[in-house]
């Protein structure tokens, strides 16, 4: 015989004490209704008929004794009680007809109560005090009629009185009955809870907490590593499907485990080969900063010598040799001032990212001093440098001020005809900081946007504009470095304030027809602004004074090559003067890395890739040697 499952025997079950607890509530509610029917009769219908026969009764005795008294004394004071009873008359005669309208068991009676009330007061007392108005003697007969008609009205009175009374019994009676119906009831109902739950704690015990109880045990014993043990379960179809899907399980764990194990090896030997190839990357590392430090000292020297003497014969053979070998010695000066410029530009490319110097950084400080360390070459350009309200952010000052340096230094590099006019925009986005470096020079098109920010990519040739094509290379790294985002604005205007590259709204910075704008985001720091706040406040003025000279170093003058009809690179600050040493550094801040040289427009002058300050013998004293 085919056993029932779980699902229909709760189903049944709960069935049958839906049913029973139907029933049972059914019937008490039948009672509970019975009992408020008793009640209601007893407090809405027979309670008030019975007050007002008492009043109606009390309110005719009243009056019968005031005309009693006033016809044997002829004292108007004696008319009082009757003068009372029929205000109280007047009152409950209306509440005796509505509840001889409502109850018709006891109608009869109230009606013939009021038919005796009316008889008595017509036949005796209206004709009495009518005499007794007149000053008409009141005979034995008048009092006896009176008599009569008071005695039936007592006993109608009587009559509707009993009955009442007999009803109201019939609703105690009822109420009682009803009362104890369902004090029965639930008596019983409770009893057959009580057996139900009983009822039901066994067969949850037999058909689910037992067969639990026995997975338990099995799961226990796979749980300590016994994973060969095999789970079998005893009860409902349900339950013993739960067995064989967790037998299923267990299974499934074993092969897995398996799988596991295998895994687990082939990770140890790739961990062990990751390990390895991160140890000989480090090496690698190691063995890449060591030739960069072998790139700016040791390689660097035989190239000042080859220049420095390249510039001596330069100086002292010109025009006592043909032109063709004037053109060799050129040739050999700008090639070695080139890879001079180019081993500190790679140099200070290499190193950004390596050392993090985090801290609050005033960019309007920052933009400061860019801007000093630009100031020949803006004079000479005769460019117009404005600039919104800068920031405060969390950074690298060095490397921070190195990005104005390069993206000023490009916008006065590549310039037009008209005079350089360079804006620098910030506006707070969200959590983010977007800044924008506006000119009107010879612009890049929209197809370079990208290729701009490659290291090494030049879109013209270095005759017409200097340089190693890493600047804008330079710069995004930095940014990138910071969090943050680089990239081209390739919008045809500005009047909207939004960028048409890949960062999205950018800063207004009034119309554009022509040039470049570059846009960069650094993220938010409410903290740093505070910090800052805090550390001027401690310091005072000391410590603000550093030299307008002390700027960013690097590659700030070897700019990234811009678009067509410019061309791209910076000027060799790096280089030599023309007619000195060359100088391998750019402009110098407080914390220059080695290799800097951010230099001018050009790459023969040496002077414009020293701090503001230097001297021209401080420019070029090599060519002495």
């Amino acid at each position: 015989m085919r056993r029932w499952p779980l699902r229909r025997r709760v189903t049944v079950l709960l069935a049958s004490v839906a049913v029973v607890l139907v029933a049972s509530v059914s019937t008490i509610t039948l009672a509970a209704f019975d009992a408020r029917e008793s009640l209601n009769r007893q407090v809405d219908e027979l309670t008030p008929a019975q007050s007002a026969v008492r009043q109606t009764m009390a309110a005719y005795l009243n009056m019968d004794n005031g005309i009693r008294g006033y016809a044997l004394t002829d004292d108007l004071d004696f008319l009082a009680p009757y003068q009372q009873g029929k205000e109280d008359l007047g009152e409950s005669l209306p509440q005796l007809r509505s509840v001889a309208e409502r109850n018709g068991d006891v109608d009869g009676y109230i009606n013939r109560l009021l038919k005796a009330g009316e008889a008595w007061q017509e036949d005796y007392a209206d004709p009495t005090l009518e005499k007794a108005y007149a000053d008409e003697e009141i005979s034995s007969e008048d009092y006896r009629l009176g008599r009569e008609r008071f005695d039936d009205l007592r006993a109608a009175g009587a009559r509707a009185e009993q009955r009442i009374d007999e009803e109201l019994e019939q609703a105690r009676d009822g109420l009682t009955l009803a009362t104890q119906q369902v004090v029965a009831l639930l008596v019983l109902v409770g009893a057959v809870v009580v057996v139900l739950c009983c009822f039901l704690w066994v067969m949850l015990q037999s058909w689910v907490l037992r067969p639990l109880d026995e997975l338990g045990r099995h799961l226990v014993q796979v749980s300590e590593g016994y994973y060969a043990h095999r789970i079998e379960l005893h009860g409902p179809p349900e339950i013993e499907r739960v067995g064989r899907d967790v037998d299923a399980m267990r299974e499934r764990i074993v092969h897995d485990l398996d799988e596991v194990g295998t895994a687990r090896r082939t990770l140890q030997e790739q961990s062990e080969l990751l390990e390895r190839q991160t140890d000989e990357l480090r090496r690698s590392n190691l063995e890449l900063e060591q030739f960069a430090y072998v790139a700016s000292h040791d390689l660097q020297e035989p190239l000042r010598k080859v220049a420095s003497f390249c510039q001596l014969l330069q100086r002292r053979y010109q025009g006592r040799l043909d032109e063709r070998a004037d053109a060799y010695i050129d040739y050999a000066v700008e090639g070695a001032k080139r890879m001079q410029t180019l081993i500190n530009d790679l140099l200070a490319f290499s190193r950004v990212g390596r050392t993090k110097d985090d801290a609050p950084v005033d960019l309007g400080e920052a933009l400061g001093d860019a801007l000093s360390s630009l100031e020949t070459r803006l004079e000479e350009a005769g460019a117009t440098v404005t600039a919104d309200d800068m920031p405060t952010v969390r950074g690298d000052r060095t490397l921070l001020t190195q990005v104005f340096f390069n993206l000023v230094g490009n916008a006065v590099k590549f310039r037009g005809e008209a005079p350089p006019r360079v804006h620098v925009s910030a506006r707070r986005q969200g959590e983010e900081w977007v800044f924008c470096c506006t000119d009107n020079g010879i612009g890049i098109e929209s197809q370079y946007a990208e290729r701009v920010f490659v290291i090494f990519q030049r879109l013209h040739t270095r005759d017409r504009y200097g340089g190693t094509g890493i600047g804008l290379a330079m710069c995004k790294k930095i940014v990138d470095f910071h969090n943050g985002r680089m990239w081209l604005d390739t919008a045809p205007g500005a009047d909207d304030g939004e960028c048409g590259g890949e960062g999205g709204e950018c800063c207004d910075d009034g119309e554009r027809s022509q040039g470049t704008r570059i846009c960069w985001s650094l993220p938010v720091d409410d903290t740093a602004a505070v910090e800052a706040a805090a550390v001027a406040a401690g310091d005072g003025s000391a410590g603000t004074g550093e030299d307008a000279g002390e700027t960013a170093s690097g590659t700030g003058g070897e700019e990234q090559e811009r678009g067509p009809g410019a061309a791209a690179g910076g000027g060799a600050g790096g280089g030599a003067s023309a007619g000195g040493e060359p100088s391998g550094s750019g402009p110098a801040t407080s914390g220059a890395r080695p290799g800097g040289g951010p230099g001018g427009a050009d790459a023969a002058s040496g002077r414009d890739g020293a701090p503001p300050g230097a001297s021209d013998d401080d420019a070029g004293q090599g060519g002495r040697e």
